[in-house]
């Protein structure tokens, strides 16, 4: 299970080492897409910035940040910004129909990655539910965040059109 996984990642990764350093380029990341029949490559999006945003269906502050990350997408949309970014999920439930049922009570309009085997979690060192990275135009790491509270959306979205605008540096 997932949940045994990430208690057990806290237990092999050092606190001060469990973290996709700032600065370094992000991490080959790809996978199917959870609901469609076809798979999404992080380089695929290369000069566009990408919120990278990993969940699962049994993580609480999840069930507030999806819905709130899709709305804060789709207002960046309409302020002209459509072409500069994406937000993709990574699911990392072990069952996939776990988050085809919680996508289907908060859907999101991004697209989703299935991890269930936590693949891509292991290679950027999650600790914890929600961890959320901007990775800039040029493929490198410029922001790191763990956990939710809906305050914190409002310095999500600050951090990510400074990003769009070229003016964070990691």
């Amino acid at each position: 299970m997932i949940r045994s996984w990430l208690g057990g990642a806290l237990l092999l990764f050092p606190i001060a080492a469990q973290a996709v350093e700032i600065g370094q380029v992000a991490p080959e990341t790809q996978g199917p897409r959870l609901l469609y029949d076809h798979t999404i490559d992080l380089k695929e999006l290369r000069g566009k910035t990408v919120l990278l945003d990993f969940w699962a269906s049994w993580c609480g502050p999840c069930k507030q940040s999806l819905p709130m990350l899709d709305e804060m997408r789709s207002d960046l949309v309409a302020a002209g910004y459509p072409d500069m970014f994406e937000i993709i999920a990574v699911n990392l439930d072990e069952d996939p129909e776990a988050a085809k049922k919680f996508l289907q009570r908060y859907p999101v309009s991004y697209p989703v990655i299935s991890d269930p085997a936590a693949e891509l979690a292991v290679l950027y060192k999650i600790p914890t539910m929600p961890t959320t990275f901007i990775i800039d135009p040029e493929g490198v790491v410029v922001w790191r965040h763990e956990g939710f509270r809906p305050a914190e959306l409002s310095d999500i979205r600050r951090r990510l059109v400074q990003t769009m605008n070229g003016e964070a540096t990691p």
